[in-house]
């Protein structure tokens, strides 16, 4: 039932799943780092650039695994990390890396230091060329410096990704290239087990909007589906409790494997409206990309259930979240119920109001999310009365169709 939706556009053309060379994930993994860097033809004493949240520098594990790093190559340290990077921010440490001439660039820490990690590992081949010449789709050349991943929060999936998002401005503009794939993206669950409840609820929501929206897509395929609803089961499964209980391992293991899945499915499939509307009103309200994305996703869920109900009600059936016995409309809406309880059960604010947002600015919030992001991908064709009323609905902190019990 799955892929019939899809049928009609596979017939007439072919997909393409861009990863990294190798994805490695396991428990202490972080600390086979610098046999990987010799994996990569780069020789002991070689310089190694290491762009690093410096908040990370007082977690022991990170420490332990830095020194180990330091006694085999020369090491730069480079801090200079921004929370949603500005360009401004990735033009320094372009600067830095072309001064620097690193064999090799190592990033750790969450999708921003990843993703100007991923602007060093460019920076290097296009001295002449500014950040922002790189903006838009496949501006990049090639990469020459070999690139390693490390993620220490368990959401944006940059880690597998080929999105760079920076900040011109009050708005996310974006890098969308294969080159800035890594070499080897390195997942170690051990590292985001210092992660506060509120950050591991974001991160965790982040996944969760990649892992349905590239199911939502137009651009999904059979492919781009496994990941998806693999990711979307452990989230629902894993985010609770990895939220309640940090410690609990189990949980931060699988939360870290839903988030690489969701980044593959993100990559190839594409984001929809959730997106378009959280990276509106998220960097103007000062809302954390991942709450953003929590808060909008019961929301959007809802606003395309009508085009998908088939496919929501399969979906739930997968994950069996409700009976089958139920009509396809019940179970495609019970899904939407379960994503809005999640939410709920995580403290993530459901309504517009709650975060600053006033009623007369709707509409303008509207205009912006159409004319910044557009989503051709998207199975409902965007308008701004559609677009509008979505933003009346999230303002209110009620759905238009589904029922949610108090």
């Amino acid at each position: 039932m799955l892929t019939s939706y899809l049928s009609y556009r596979l017939l007439s053309g072919k997909f393409t799943l861009y990863i990294p060379r190798e994805v490695i994930l396991g428990i202490d993994s972080f600390l086979e780092l610098p046999q990987l860097v010799e994996s990569l033809n780069v020789s002991k004493g070689s310089e190694v650039i290491l762009v690093i949240d410096p908040a990370l520098e007082g977690v022991d594990r990170v420490a332990e695994g830095v020194n180990v790093l330091r006694r085999d190559f020369c090491l730069d340290v480079y801090k200079d990390v921004e929370y949603e990077p500005s360009v401004e921010c990735a033009r320094r440490l372009a600067a830095h890396v072309r001064e620097e001439k690193p064999d090799i660039v190592i990033g750790v820490g969450g999708g921003s230091t990843l993703d100007l990690a991923k602007i060093a590992a460019i920076s290097i081949d296009d001295v002449e060329r500014d950040v922002e010449d790189f903006l838009g789709f496949e501006k990049v050349s090639k990469r020459k410096l070999p690139l390693i991943l490390i993620p220490t929060t368990a959401g944006t999936g940059s880690e597998v990704s080929k999105y760079v998002t920076l900040i011109k401005g009050s708005s996310k503009v974006d890098i969308v290239s294969k080159h800035v794939l890594p070499d080897i993206a390195l997942v170690d669950p051990m590292l985001t087990l210092t992660m506060p409840p509120r950050l591991t609820a974001a991160t965790g929501l982040d996944a969760l909007s990649h892992a349905i929206e590239a199911f939502i897509s137009t651009d999904a395929t059979p492919l781009t589906d496994v990941f998806s609803i693999q990711s979307t089961g452990l989230i629902f499964r894993y985010l609770r409790r990895a939220y309640y209980n940090g410690k609990d391992l189990e949980a931060r293991y699988f939360m870290s494997l839903a988030a690489t899945s969701a980044g593959v499915s993100l990559t190839a499939a594409r984001v929809v409206l959730g997106h378009s509307v959280s990276q509106t009103f998220g960097p103007r309200y000062g809302v954390h990309h991942g709450v953003a994305c929590g808060m909008t996703l019961p929301y959007i869920m809802d606003f395309y259930l009508p085009a998908l109900t088939e496919r929501f009600a399969s979906l739930a059936d997968v994950l069996a979240i409700c009976e089958t016995s139920l009509g396809v409309r019940e179970r495609a809406e019970r899904l939407v119920w379960e994503t809005w309880e999640l939410v709920k059960d995580l403290d993530i604010p459901l309504s517009l109001r709650e975060v600053g947002v006033s009623r007369a600015e709707l509409e303008d919030l509207a205009k912006s999310t159409l004319r910044d992001f557009p989503r051709p991908n998207s199975p409902i064709e965007l308008t701004k009365e559609r677009v509008l009323k979505l933003y009346e609905t999230m303002y209110e902190g009620s759905l238009r169709r589904v029922k949610i019990a108090s």
